[in-house]
């Protein structure tokens, strides 16, 4: 009879629950997964990309053994032959154009916090040329930096402070499912929750109230919902005047526009924005949880600054219950010094919105070899035809992964990495104050490796085997060692989860910002943000799946055509039937879909989930255009307009 074991790991995709897992083994043969009951967020419950994450481990289409492009052909090889191969490419580049020819793009696929190794490797190698900036989170951390001189949010067991929470462009139902019961709990002791969102949500199910603003407009509406509550005299101007700066320019904004006119900007009546103004202004404290859409345009930052100042003006900033929590560094209590910046002689950047052109147009030196590491550019890139195309122009592409994805098929090298539950790794939350160890589960299939091996394995060749040599349990405790004066350290961790014990569930109690003066900054002036075309009169909202994580998509789940949400009003004036065929077509392409009635999107809204596979003609980012956000270099997705055509 097999041996059955339990395994406590961590998981380490992009999502700011990172979960507690307990992985159940029998023989060496993951048999099921379900969430850790010591984990006080988890609470022993998982959302249904982490159990059916056992699929992507067995896949019959997943990568395990190295691969090499041969004359336009994939034929697999050995590991000595393809890492000698990589380590003599590496070498000639280097010593012809220097290392920033080199580009390592590295995504947040795993956000284990071993893969910051991967970065020491090329500064190891000199510097390489790096894509900075962000195609989810920029603009929101630029904005709140901005106002609060640094980006972080409330604990989420704090909104049980809370009398009213207004969930901003947040959908938890399919990306944060761990906070639900706290706003059911929050619900029991008599708060009251509001989602502001252009398209109805299960989430929906657990609110009070919704609130439908024109897509990218929430800004027009924070300003709208601010001019009622100081006209009104209902401001907390003792928090104003003694914890913020710059406010009576702010106010001068405030004062610069009519209530009629942000109505008509946000798509929302004035009764409903005097109803939420008078709700939000007299139920202190109130939190709001900001999701990632808001960002997706070139203003989002200054969308973010705009909901801030709602919440410096109402006095809802250091107090237990209140807030405006969006996210934080899930590196922030970890040594990033182990990156080697300093080993680094050349760097470069370039902005991770507008890669296609960026890299067309480097020059001196030009980028003649690139790496890819827990990402899929040519898939997850907005205009991802001028990403391919550019990828085209590289001498020689390198990418880590488990599946023959978008971007690996343009790769000429590609190696199998493993999953999250064959690896050894160490993850924080961009959500919540955990650390959560990432134990293997089972022995990697195939010839899988890990980052960290691959790259050790690189070093070795190339000489610099030294500055990459440790274990993973040895690269761990250099990661935490800023957590060991708390009682966090790798022995600990390896009996469960722990919460960060200097972690405030409040940020800014003291009301002391890290602004330079040392107060909230109130916005003082923002762009005038449009979407509006006659040709392409529809918003194209590229939503999250419930289903899947981004472009982590099984091969089997592109069997179907891609399904597209419009209300039925708007499918009616294109003519096309419930269920009926259609093209979205931008001008930059289109896409071949089919269309669903639903009532609870706005009539000026297309929305269909992203993370669908270009190989498969089914991926959507060739639809839009390479626009990169005002701060933050944040990717605009949301910015895209679009027509239907029947077909």
């Amino acid at each position: 009879m097999s041996e059955s074991k339990t395994v406590f790991t961590t998981c380490t995709r992009d999502c700011p629950d990172a979960c507690g897992i307990k992985a159940f083994v029998t023989g060496d043969r993951l048999v099921g997964l379900t969430g850790a009951g010591e984990h006080e967020i988890t609470r022993s419950f998982l959302c249904r990309k982490a159990l059916n994450y056992i699929q992507r481990v067995y896949s019959p289409d997943r990568v395990l053994k190295p691969k090499v492009k041969i004359e336009g052909n994939w034929q697999e090889v050995s590991w000595d032959g393809v890492l000698n191969l990589i380590a003599e490419k590496i070498h000639k580049t280097i010593e012809i154009y220097g290392s920033t020819s080199i580009l390592h793009y590295q995504g947040a696929g795993s956000l284990g916090a071993l893969k910051m190794l991967n970065k020491r490797f090329f500064n190891l190698l000199g510097g390489a040329t790096e894509a900075d900036g962000s195609l989810c989170g920029g603009a929101g951390i630029a904005g709140q930096t901005l106002d609060f001189g640094f980006r972080t949010a409330h604990d989420p067991r704090d909104l049980l402070n809370s009398q009213l929470i207004i969930l901003w462009g947040r959908n938890p139902s399919d990306t944060n499912m761990h906070l639900i019961p706290i706003l059911k709990e929050a619900r029991a002791n008599k708060a009251k929750v509001v989602l502001i969102d252009p398209i109805t949500t299960d989430t929906s199910r657990f609110c009070d109230l919704q609130i439908k603003p024109n897509p990218g407009m929430d800004g027009y509406l924070a300003l709208a919902m601010a001019k009622v509550i100081l006209d009104a005299g209902k401001a907390d101007m003792g928090f104003v005047e003694n914890c913020c700066e710059n406010f009576d320019a702010y106010h001068n904004v405030v004062d610069g526009v009519n209530l009629e006119s942000l109505s008509s900007m946000s798509g929302v009546s004035i009764s409903d924005i005097e109803m939420l103004a008078d709700l939000y202004a007299g139920r202190k404290p109130v939190a709001i949880v900001c999701g990632w859409g808001l960002q997706r345009y070139q203003w989002g930052a200054e969308t973010f600054r705009l909901i801030d100042a709602l919440a410096a003006v109402t006095g809802n900033i250091g107090i237990p219950g209140g807030g405006v929590s969006h996210g934080r560094d899930e590196y922030y209590y970890f040594d990033k010094s182990v990156k080697g910046r300093e080993f680094a002689k050349n760097t470069r950047k370039i902005p991770r919105p507008l890669l296609g052109r960026s890299i067309k147009e480097l020059n001196d030196p030009p980028i003649k070899m690139a790496f890819v590491n827990g990402a899929n550019p040519l898939n997850q890139s907005p205009d991802t035809h001028s990403v391919k195309e550019a990828f085209e122009m590289i001498d020689f592409v390198v990418v880590f992964e488990q599946f023959m994805t978008d971007t690996a098929e343009a790769a000429d090298v590609v190696l199998p990495v493993t999953t999250f539950l064959e690896e050894t790794d160490i993850v924080g939350s961009y959500w919540h104050n955990h650390i959560g160890l990432v134990n293997p589960t089972i022995r990697p299939l195939g010839l899988a490796k890990t980052d960290l091996e691959i790259y050790q394995g690189l070093a070795e060749l190339l000489g610099i085997g030294g500055g990459m040599a440790g274990s993973a349990d040895y690269w761990i405790k250099q990661i935490i060692k800023p957590l060991k004066r708390m009682g966090i350290t790798l022995e600990a961790l390896m009996q469960k989860p722990m919460r960060v014990p200097d972690a405030p569930m409040v940020p800014f109690a003291d009301r002391v910002f890290k602004t330079p003066s040392g107060k909230f900054n109130f916005i003082t002036n923002f762009s005038i943000p449009i979407i509006d075309s006659v040709d392409y009169p529809l918003v194209l909202l590229s939503t999250h799946s419930r289903r899947w994580l981004h472009s982590q998509v099984l091969p089997v789940e592109h069997d179907l055509p891609p399904r597209a949400k419009v209300n039925p009003a708007t499918a009616v004036a294109y003519g096309i039937s419930d269920g009926g065929k259609a093209n979205i077509v931008s001008p930059m392409g289109d896409i071949a879909v089919v269309i669903d009635h639903d009532g609870g999107v706005r009539e000026n809204v297309v929305q269909i989930e992203q993370g669908r596979w270009g190989k498969f003609g089914q991926s959507i980012n060739h639809l839009m255009p390479s626009t990169m956000s005002h701060e933050g270099k944040n990717a605009c997705y949301y910015q895209t307009t679009v027509r239907l055509e029947k077909t």
